[in-house]
């Protein structure tokens, strides 16, 4: 009938819709791969940005990230200090690609947590809840509570020295001290921190957030770490996301949508296919 699409056409656009389809689906996972979810993003921060900027972004031995960006795009603004660090401070790189712990994923993650801070912390993304602390033996002659300096030890030094001090980003601190008085050494470093590298300093009297009495407890704690046979019981610095968000829903429903355009396709191709004259 000369109302009919001839068969051949039908299957060239069958075949057309369902290739654009498929590039629709493909593009579409890629960009929901690079996209940032704000409750993964505050566990990475957490567990690696708030020692030095605080839960809230207020700022700590870090800038405040609670206060809006000068840049024309904050997010690529963000994005860039977070992956390359800023030279001679203490914002050392965290992407992969510039030899950091994160992978492109949870940068994006953490960007998108970053660049929430503005209006608050978001109800996506809680405060982390702190740990238990397994009371730690004093070093004979040392001052301050190990025990206290542990806690703060994973509050504060974890993020960059590991766990159990084995290292990460900053030195590892389980080799022991070169030093006469080993504590006196590493309280000095702790409190004043390293001009031009990456360990800032925490003492208040240096600029930083923690009182004497706190540099005394972290600084007991730490020269016990290279007599120490089992690893500390802090958390693992960067915890492994497992859920995945709202992305995984919409992207299902792309494809069922993709899936009912080819249904439909094929009923029209199959009645035009049958309403053919020989």
């Amino acid at each position: 009938m000369p109302g009919n699409i001839p068969h051949t056409r039908l299957a060239r656009i069958l075949g057309a819709c369902l290739l654009a389809s498929l590039l629709l689906v493909l593009l579409s996972s890629a960009a929901w791969a690079q996209e940032g979810d704000i409750t993964r993003g505050s566990q990475i921060y957490d567990a690696n940005c708030a020692v030095c900027h605080g839960a809230e972004g207020q700022g700590r031995v870090g800038v405040n990230l609670s206060n809006d960006w000068p840049a024309i795009d904050p997010t690529a603004f963000t994005r860039a200090v977070i992956e390359q660090g800023v030279s001679g401070t203490p914002m050392t790189p965290w992407s992969q690609q510039y030899g950091g712990p994160l992978d492109e994923q949870e940068i994006e993650d953490v960007v998108a947590f970053v660049t929430s801070l503005s209006g608050g912390r978001s109800d996506m993304a809680p405060t982390a809840t702190p740990f238990p602390v397994t009371p730690v033996p004093t070093v004979p002659g040392s001052t301050g509570d190990p025990t206290q300096g542990s806690a703060l030890f994973v509050e504060n030094c974890a993020m960059c020295h590991g766990e159990s001090g084995q290292g990460r980003s900053g030195a590892s601190l389980t080799a022991g001290f070169a030093s006469i008085n080993p504590q006196q050494f590493v309280r000095a470093t702790v409190a004043q921190g390293i001009d031009n590298t990456a360990m800032p300093a925490w003492s208040q009297a240096y600029g930083g957030p923690l009182t004497e009495s706190e540099i005394d407890d972290i600084s007991a704690f730490i020269i016990t770490l290279p007599s120490q046979a089992q690893p500390s019981p802090a958390p693992a610095a960067t915890p492994v996301p497992t859920e995945t968000g709202g992305g995984t829903n919409w992207l299902v429903i792309l494809l069922v949508l993709v899936a009912v355009v080819i249904v439909i396709l094929l009923i029209i191709a199959f009645s035009g296919r049958g309403g053919e004259t020989t």
